[in-house]
């Protein structure tokens, strides 16, 4: 992900928030693996900070090993450098969108049960993770 007008890479901030957006949109497994790229580099670069993320890390970490494990995505936006409000903010708004992601995934008739139940579980865990930080 790039900025059109100057071809700056975006802040982390920003990232999230365009990820938040386009995640309320048509279900897109892209976005949501984007989306799991930023919420595990916020994890990595801000763990230790606060019991908090490793709360975070605990359970985002299980959702990406069940539901993203074969997929090889990065956003290019810069990593988060301070475990600060607006920070927070960002991915857990972030989080939140993705768990309604898996929430629509689990309720499609297109999956099979077995891929729907591993849905509703993500989401339910992606909600623990994100009052994790709040």
């Amino acid at each position: 992900m790039q900025t059109s007008n100057q071809g700056d890479v975006l802040t982390y901030v920003e990232a999230a928030k365009e990820i938040s957006i386009h995640l309320r949109g048509e279900p897109d497994d892209l976005v949501a693996a984007g989306a799991m790229y930023l919420a595990r580099e916020a994890w990595r670069q801000l763990a230790g900070s606060d019991l908090a993320w490793d709360r975070f890390g605990l359970e985002l970490l299980d959702v990406r090993g069940r539901l993203y494990a074969d997929q090889d995505v990065s956003v290019d936006a810069q990593a988060p450098v301070r475990d600060d409000a607006e920070t927070r903010l960002a991915v857990t708004s972030m989080v939140e969108q993705l768990a309604r992601y898996h929430d629509r995934c689990a309720s499609d008739d297109r999956f099979e049960l077995a891929e729907r139940l591993s849905h509703d579980a993500g989401a339910q865990q992606l909600r623990r993770a994100a009052a994790a930080l709040g």
